[in-house]
């Protein structure tokens, strides 16, 4: 079966680095960046089955990268979700109000979020 693939924009590129580590031993295929620019080059090249984005990023808001991408038509059908150290009360209300496909929490762990990613693969792509 094919891997899976995961575009994944954070600003802080050891969290970053940990955050790919832990998709790619679970199985998926990860792209990874922290620039909104070099995210866009890949999103033109690449299609992925799944974006995940911080929230809280210098050059533009994960919710806003949210917006526009479901407002686009290549990028609408692409699942969103966004991610933070925010509480899971905070980005679900945030995640229902610019569209995401779901949410997860930072504050949880790298394990956790390993875990939450494939829940939310399972529920969102199958």
């Amino acid at each position: 079966m094919e891997k899976r693939k995961i575009l994944l924009i954070d600003d802080s590129e050891i969290t970053l680095a940990m955050e790919k580590a832990v998709l790619e031993a679970r199985g998926y295929e990860v792209r990874a960046t922290p620039s909104l620019v070099e995210f866009e080059k890949i999103l033109q090249a690449w299609k992925p089955d799944l974006i995940l984005t911080d929230i809280h990023m210098p050059e533009a808001k994960g919710t806003d990268i949210c917006r526009t991408l479901k407002n686009e038509y290549n990028t609408q059908d692409i699942p969103i979700v966004l991610f933070s150290s925010l509480n899971d009360e905070e980005l679900s209300n945030l995640a229902e109000q610019v569209g995401a496909d779901g949410y997860l929490s930072k504050a949880n762990g790298l394990d956790a979020m390993g875990e939450k990613v494939d829940e939310l693969v399972q529920s969102i792509l199958w």
